[in-house]
């Protein structure tokens, strides 16, 4: 007992004002994932997981594409399966091309080109495809809940339960949100994606949002900044542009943007289609702490 008490003691660690205040981190930097994006949509790319690391620049032993929040592609063949077991409270997909579906223990959700659909995280998910090859792109919360050590509750006690929104109910949407009159103090043209269990909160999970963003012909989303970090993935590019800091990226269909938290960035459509993306965020987490800080520039 007396070793175990000296052992406690022993851990302690005392840390001067300086050292506890002046606390620096490797910074985000504005980039796009052009490698994995190609290697997702190559015809010779096997069925597996591709993640979106920005690990090693932020000095995390674990794949991260921010601190809390880990993007990836899953290429799955035609008639094979892919089983993920993820460490997070959820994961948030697009399906970008093809159709299939994603069974747990308890039952099994289908899947179409176009959909979103989001799933509880910590059991062994198979997502398998049909007769034709699948790519979905993922994005989930595994690097916040690693970061804490913690690991994800069973799904009965899940703050998320699974739920899919259909290709052609986000396309009527799409056009009730491109049809709407905005005016100067608008953030731009997001449609917010919820659940019954997450409506309260309006986030898609407890510690991301997820939107459907639109950007028509000539218009442009005014250059803002806010503190929550955010994954753009280009779903139509249209004639798109985005601005971050000093950068500017295209929109190319299945390109992935990451912002920095506090980067002035805006999009701009110059071309004679409509953009859109879905754009997560870990606004879950600011919004809970009263720390969003959204500001136009």
């Amino acid at each position: 007992m007396a070793m175990a008490e000296e052992a406690c003691v022993a851990r302690g660690r005392y840390l001067s004002v300086e050292e506890g205040f002046n606390i620096e981190r490797p910074a985000l930097a504005p980039c796009d994932f052009q490698r994995e994006r190609e290697l997702a949509v190559s015809a010779d790319k096997a069925s597996g997981v591709i993640e979106l690391d920005s690990g090693a620049g932020l000095g995390s032993k674990r794949p991260a594409t921010s601190p809390l929040m880990l993007a990836s592609f899953v290429r799955i063949r035609a008639g094979d399966i892919v089983t993920v077991q993820e460490r997070a409270t959820g994961t948030i997909f697009y399906v970008c091309r093809g159709a299939g579906r994603s069974s747990w223990n308890a039952g099994a959700l289908a899947w179409a080109q176009g959909d979103v659909f989001c799933l509880p995280g910590g059991a062994s998910v198979e997502h398998s495809a049909g007769p034709e090859d699948c790519l979905l792109y993922a994005v989930s919360d595994r690097p916040a809940l690693e970061f804490a050590g913690v690991r994800p509750v069973p799904w009965a006690d899940a703050p998320v339960e699974p739920v899919r929104y259909p290709a052609a109910r986000l396309a009527e949407q799409l056009e009730a949100l491109g049809s709407r009159t905005m005016d100067a103090a608008a953030a731009g043209r997001a449609l917010f994606l919820s659940s019954a269990g997450m409506e309260g909160r309006r986030t898609c999970l407890p510690t991301l949002t997820a939107t459907l963003n639109l950007v028509l012909p000539g218009e442009r989303q005014r250059p803002h900044k806010h503190n929550a970090a955010a994954v753009v993935f280009v779903i139509r590019g249209g004639g798109v542009q985005s601005r971050i800091g000093e950068r500017t990226f295209p929109w190319h269909e299945h390109a992935v943007l990451l912002t920095p938290p506090l980067s002035v960035h805006s999009h701009e459509n110059a071309g004679n289609a409509p953009g859109v993306a879905l754009i997560v965020q870990d606004g879950g987490l600011h919004y809970h702490t009263r720390t969003m800080g959204f500001a136009f520039a």
